[in-house]
């Protein structure tokens, strides 16, 4: 039987390639038919925090039109790009397409501005600023993937290569200028890293693929959303985006990687051409001052804090009341529908999906944050009504 998998070195070509990893956190004997970083491909998208992300943010909050992208959208637009690339450069694929589907599943509701409501939050609690300064989604996702993420009825955690963690650390998904990548410090500890700039590059040409198609991805898609949300129309995009990357989305990414495929082949980097990271960066520009922090992104921004802000300190609360649902337990719904379903969800979050994961020495502060950072928007919304909002009683 395991003569159907295939060598890597048979599969990826490029003396450059990722062949092999150095290891998972808990050692596993190889599996028959999948190369490591397929089997990470498989953990990651069937993982709970994962498929939340199809109602996450990307731009627009909680979009009710399907043609308008979500989190999960973005993270399939940016592994198949990524796929494409490794495969005409002779990489690895199966750790691009893995490190792409991962690289933003430590993202808070409410997108970018989710991680500033949260970040806020941290540094209000000296316990949680002690763990991580601010809430970066790069670093919180590693702690996503090695410590809270689960595939149903299995224990937390998705215990993936080494390679792949460090993909999802290192992507920086925000540095806009950035035209070439070569790999960086592959004996980095990634336990230890704390903040953005600590992560660095990544350690393989497969996650500088990512971190460079990350902003490639998103640039022309944002525009099309913003269309289709009324946010801006065509006409708005100057003419000479539309003269040099094309006038659709696909045109735009098709640009992109083909100059990238041209500008990194048979080299140890991985890059686009001055003309088109110039391009890129405007495009971004452009982005910011008319999409990203215009009246229509923004319109409910103050709610979306207010949100966040609200269900951390009342599931603050709860779990210091019921010592961590130790004291008290809530009624099961079908007995007792009057109980919020977020606390019941949150007591089984604490008791069941992450039971013996919390030391007596973590902060309730870090319980609750990690219960919070994983919602969806719409979940962070309903739970919010549900404690807030009076109801009827007669």
């Amino acid at each position: 039987m395991s003569d159907f998998k295939r060598d890597e070195r048979e599969l990826f070509t490029s003396k450059s390639a990722t062949i092999g990893t150095k290891g998972r956190r808990t050692k596993q004997p190889p599996d028959k038919f999948r190369t490591e970083f397929q089997r990470d491909v498989h953990r990651i998208i069937y993982s709970q925090s994962f498929r939340r992300l199809r109602h996450k943010t990307q731009v627009f909050y909680f979009p009710q039109n399907d043609h308008v992208s979500t989190r999960m959208d973005h993270v399939r637009f940016v592994a198949s790009a990524a796929r494409t690339v490794a495969r005409c450069l002779g990489l690895n694929e199966d750790l691009a397409e893995a490190i792409g589907l991962a690289h933003d599943i430590g993202h808070a509701p409410f997108g970018h501005q989710g991680e500033l409501f949260l970040t806020e939050i941290i540094q209000e609690h000296k316990v949680l600023e002690d763990l991580m300064p601010t809430f970066s989604h790069e670093v919180y996702g590693l702690r996503v993937v090695d410590h809270i993420a689960k595939r149903d009825r299995e224990m937390p955690g998705l215990n993936l290569t080494w390679e792949v963690r460090d993909g999802i650390i290192s992507h920086c998904g925000e540095d806009y200028k950035t035209r070439k990548l070569s790999p960086g410090d592959g004996a980095k500890d990634l336990d230890n890293i704390r903040t953005r700039g600590e992560a660095g590059k990544p350690a393989t040409l497969e996650g500088c693929i990512v971190r460079l198609i990350d902003k490639i991805a998103y640039a022309g898609k944002d525009v099309e959303d913003a269309i289709e949300a009324g946010i801006i129309k065509g006409e708005d995009v100057p003419s000479h985006f539309r003269d040099k990357l094309g006038t659709t989305n696909g045109k735009i990414i098709g640009t992109f990687l083909e100059n990238m495929i041209e500008n990194s082949s048979g080299h140890d980097y991985v890059a686009i051409s001055q003309e088109v990271g110039d391009s890129l960066r405007d495009l971004i520009e452009f982005n910011n001052q008319r999409i990203y922090h215009s009246p229509g992104a923004e319109r409910y921004k103050e709610q979306a804090g207010k949100t966040i802000r609200y269900l951390f300190h009342d599931l603050l609360q709860e779990i210091r009341r019921t010592a961590r649902f130790q004291s008290e337990k809530y009624p099961d719904r079908k007995e007792d529908a009057s109980v919020p379903i977020v606390y019941s969800v949150f007591q089984n979050f604490v008791t069941e999906d992450m039971k013996d994961s919390y030391s007596v020495d973590d902060p309730d502060q870090l319980i609750v944050l990690d219960f919070i950072a994983g919602m969806t928007d719409s979940f962070a919304m309903r739970s919010v009504a549900e404690i807030f909002i009076p109801k009827t009683t007669v």
